[in-house]
């Protein structure tokens, strides 16, 4: 089966753990990703090679302390194949945590809800700064906010857009190049609405909201 690049994103193994105060937040469900127990969501999967799915994530309660901070469980389920999944909200940061095959925890932050459109940020997508033996990181950055989004037929306010760059050291002297975009769109007391993954303007994936309940 083709690997989805959204794998990056949803799927989770392990964490690793420590004792490091907890900066969490407790879930809301007004803010721009409610992890609040038993809320979901149903997405409709496809790709440019024309693979079709639907993905559902829940929020199953209960949480997980992963390097002191607070994450969130969730189960995430397609059609096949299902795995847990971790959330972070805290310090105005929205983020999931993910294993990658037998890479190391990848985590990338969906959005700075304090941020303004234009705000740009720098992160590393992993413990150790590497993905595989390369160095790696994220360029997070604010696209735009306030605005609606048309997914599914159904018209979605008080949308952000923000764009994650994961980028890798090219290490020949050209410093960091972007490999995969991921572009998401959170609407408040929602969640993400859509997440989509292109290389070289190419959009190779991309999941849509079709059904959700926050409870």
């Amino acid at each position: 089966m083709k690997r989805r690049l959204f794998y990056i994103v949803i799927f989770v193994a392990f964490g690793f753990y420590s004792c490091k105060k907890d900066n969490g937040a407790k879930p809301s469900p007004d803010s721009y990703l409610p992890l609040t127990n038993g809320s979901s969501w149903s997405y409709q999967y496809s790709s440019d090679g024309g693979t079709a799915d639907t993905l559902v994530i829940t929020m199953t309660g209960g949480s997980t302390k992963i390097n002191g901070k607070t994450y969130y469980n969730a189960s995430s389920v397609f059609r096949q194949n299902s795995s847990p999944g971790y959330f972070y909200v805290g310090n105005h940061i929205y983020a999931t945590r993910t294993i990658d095959g037998v890479s190391p925890a990848i985590e990338l932050q969906l959005l700075n809800d304090t941020a303004s459109v234009g705000f740009q940020w720098i992160t590393q997508p992993t413990d150790n700064g590497k993905i595989g033996n390369k160095l790696a990181r994220t360029v997070n950055s604010i696209k735009e906010k306030n605005i609606d989004r048309i997914i599914q037929g159904r018209t979605y306010t008080d949308v952000t857009h923000t764009r994650v760059l994961l980028q890798y050291d090219s290490n020949d002297g050209y410093g960091y190049q972007t490999t995969v975009t991921y572009d998401f769109y959170l609407a408040k007391g929602i969640g993400l609405i859509e997440n989509d993954a292109n290389t070289l303007n190419i959009l190779h994936e991309t999941e849509t909201l079709f059904d959700y309940t926050i409870k």
